[in-house]
């Protein structure tokens, strides 16, 4: 009897040590992925100086993002994510880039920064669309979803955030990922700062997000700025790129109860 618990034992601790193996070499394959596009020769040397600020690697690794993945990026801008992300998900992966009508209609100036960019660097695994956030068509099973720097413009551009959300939470995959970073206000702050400021409480977008289902897996201080008073303009001349951000990772619960009642974890990069 001894003998087959010792034996059980084992094989116990040899399939804990090929896991433990596995994730190792799989995080590796991801940090290697991430690397290689930071590198990428095709970026600009404007894009890869706002790296310092940015601070790309640290917040793919947050992400949990790998290759292969299917992605939506919200509001892809000037493409600096879109460059990134398109490379480490490689050619077995998608990026779905998706531009706010809404927005477009109120800054038109701004509806040329993706087509600018996709012209200058074209990507096979990426698809372009501009769309109502609240009437959002993308495909299902996605792995992730990243909103960088544009939840505080779902309010003043008046989307109807509780379909947002609903919308993101029925498209991903169980256990997939809704990243949300944005620059924080002051706790409490009226919804006229997400115009004037570019700013959002942050307890805001807590509420509204959990309020969808999701549930926040980590949050990480990569980007904190705790010297940022959180009461001027995103866009002031010493305050950008500087500002106080948070960076949240929610996830999708699978079916089984276990996953809404485990720890929330609190990530110090």
């Amino acid at each position: 009897m001894r003998s087959i618990t010792l034996i059980l034992q084992i094989l116990m601790s040899l399939s804990y040590n090929s896991a433990s193996m596995a994730e190792v070499v799989f995080d590796e394959i991801r940090s290697k992925a991430i690397i290689n596009a930071i590198n990428a020769k095709v970026r600009l040397p404007s894009e890869k100086m706002r790296d310092t600020d940015r601070k790309p690697y640290e917040v793919m690794k947050f992400s949990l993002i790998k290759p292969g993945d299917h992605v939506v990026e919200i509001t892809p801008g000037e493409g600096y994510y879109t460059a990134l992300l398109s490379r480490v998900v490689g050619e077995k992966g998608k990026i779905h880039a998706v531009d706010p009508a809404r927005a477009f209609k109120a800054l038109p100036r701004i509806r040329h920064f993706f087509p600018n960019y996709i012209k200058r660097d074209p990507r096979n695994n990426v698809e372009y669309s501009i769309q109502n956030l609240d009437e959002i068509q993308i495909p299902e099973n996605l792995d992730q979803i990243w909103m960088v720097l544009y939840y505080h413009d779902t309010i003043w551009t008046e989307e109807n955030r509780m379909a947002m959300n609903a919308a993101f939470f029925k498209h991903l995959k169980p256990g997939g990922v809704f990243l949300v970073i944005d620059h924080y206000a002051l706790q409490g702050a009226i919804d006229s700062v997400t115009r004037s400021l570019h700013r959002i409480d942050a307890d805001i977008v807590m509420s509204e997000v959990q309020s969808a289902g999701f549930i926040l897996d980590a949050s990480s201080d990569v980007l904190a700025h705790p010297e940022d008073p959180r009461t001027d303009s995103v866009f002031e001349l010493n305050r950008r790129g500087k500002t106080d951000r948070f960076v949240w990772r929610f996830k999708k619960p699978h079916n089984d109860s276990s996953d809404f009642s485990q720890n929330r974890s609190q990530i110090t990069n």
